[in-house]
């Protein structure tokens, strides 16, 4: 990971500000190797890449706009399309692209 990576890593992390998923469903368990922690704990929190559209293939582009804050557990697990869905609506409202910033 470069150091633009890191940089929009953390920028992702600081905007969500917790895992996404206790926004989507505040009874989310924010889980890292099975324990509990607070959606709010940042040095637990991952980043999600998330496609502009569902498909199979290369993973999305490591920037603000393919990127959310989510605990390990959520991560790791294989999220429907619903809330895949949900998510790319969140990233759209939180982070509204120009013409200059699509990639």
């Amino acid at each position: 990971m470069n150091a633009e990576e890191r940089a929009e890593r953390q920028y992702v992390i600081d905007r969500d500000g917790e895992c996404v998923l206790v926004k989507r469903d505040p009874d989310h368990v924010c889980r890292r190797l099975g324990f509990p922690h607070r959606s709010s704990t940042k040095r637990f929190l991952t980043v999600e890449h998330v496609k502009d559209q569902p498909m199979m293939g290369k993973r999305a582009p490591s920037n603000r706009w393919h990127m959310v804050a989510m605990c390990w557990d959520g991560n790791v697990a294989v999220q429907s399309k619903v809330v895949r869905e949900w998510i790319r609506e969140y990233i759209r409202r939180v982070e509204p692209r120009t013409t200059s910033s699509s990639e």
